[in-house]
């Protein structure tokens, strides 16, 4: 199953009883809009922002949005689930993603599935959940699963042991064969500089998009995972070079094989995809495509 939101690098989160935001989050730089359900709304709103989230996607059906559902053992589970008919929902998100309640969703939708990783169960389990059906992309939670975990994340044993979670999200969902996952929101709104941090850092961890709470972290987020015009030129350069060579060859005073080519390949992928909006253009041919697939990695 695929999303046209799975290269989404920024998603936002909307609270569902503030239906009033969804339109400003939907025009926002926001690659998605995550309409949430769930933590963002007390338990006495929860009737009251199921009905406000049907009553604007019914009115907008041309809106594509991630529904958060509340989690499977909730009360108020299967009533959001129902909301997964509307043609707006371009996804579901499960939150304490398990295989169990994967599986609930997958038995009353054929909506595509986001798990929301944010406990231990779910990290041990994240190859399962990557592979399950319906699954195409995977949410780091790292607030959640640093309560759950007992993390103090303001010292470098913590950071480190979510980390230890990042990889194996990461490696999971590659090896699954779905995108890259998302990182967890950053959760202060004044700090645009330790935004770029966090966000840089999930990059390199090999995570390809980030959570977000409010529109102004998007434009950041966009930034850190989009290559810059220096990385997209080298990129151009050596898969023009590669037209034509029958191996590995020299390019700069570099040694250039599959390895090299593939990267050069993802990047320029990354900076092409551009979700709910049009695509940059590239008329470059790319011998990665032409000698593995699409595919390759």
């Amino acid at each position: 199953m695929t999303s046209p939101l799975s290269p989404a690098k920024s998603l936002l989160f909307v609270p569902g009883d503030r239906s009033d935001r969804i339109p400003k989050a939907l025009d926002s730089t926001a690659h998605a809009v995550i309409v949430d359900l769930e933590d963002a709304v007390t338990p006495q709103c929860k009737d009251d922002a199921r009905h406000q989230v049907a009553a604007f996607l019914q009115a907008h059906p041309e809106a594509r949005v991630l529904l958060r559902v509340n989690a499977s053992e909730s009360p108020w589970f299967e009533d959001d689930l129902a909301l997964a008919a509307l043609p707006a929902i371009a996804g579901i998100v499960v939150p304490k993603a398990s295989p169990t309640s994967l599986l609930q969703v997958a038995q009353n939708c054929q909506t595509p599935i986001w798990p929301l990783i944010e406990t231990a169960e779910g990290i041990q389990r994240a190859p399962e959940i990557s592979r399950f059906p319906g699954v195409v992309r995977i949410l780091l939670g790292t607030i959640d699963l640093a309560l759950d975990l007992d993390l103090d994340v303001t010292r470098p044993g913590g950071h480190n042991m979510l980390d230890i979670a990042r990889f194996q999200v990461v490696s999971a969902s590659i090896a699954a064969g779905i995108a890259p996952p998302v990182d967890g929101v950053f959760p202060d709104l004044d700090d645009a500089d330790s935004l770029l941090a966090a966000t840089s850092h999930a990059k390199a961890c090999g995570f390809g998009g980030m959570m977000c709470i409010h529109p102004k972290q998007t434009s950041i987020v966009n930034g850190a995972f989009t290559p810059d015009d220096s990385q997209v030129d080298w990129a151009q350069r050596v898969l023009k070079a590669a037209q034509g060579q029958p191996g590995a060859f020299k390019f700069e005073g570099q040694m250039i094989d599959s390895p090299v080519l593939v990267r050069a390949a993802r990047l320029l992928e990354s900076w092409n995809v551009r979700p709910g909006r049009s695509p940059k253009r590239s008329s470059l041919p790319c011998p990665i495509t032409a000698q593995k697939g699409e595919n390759a990695k």
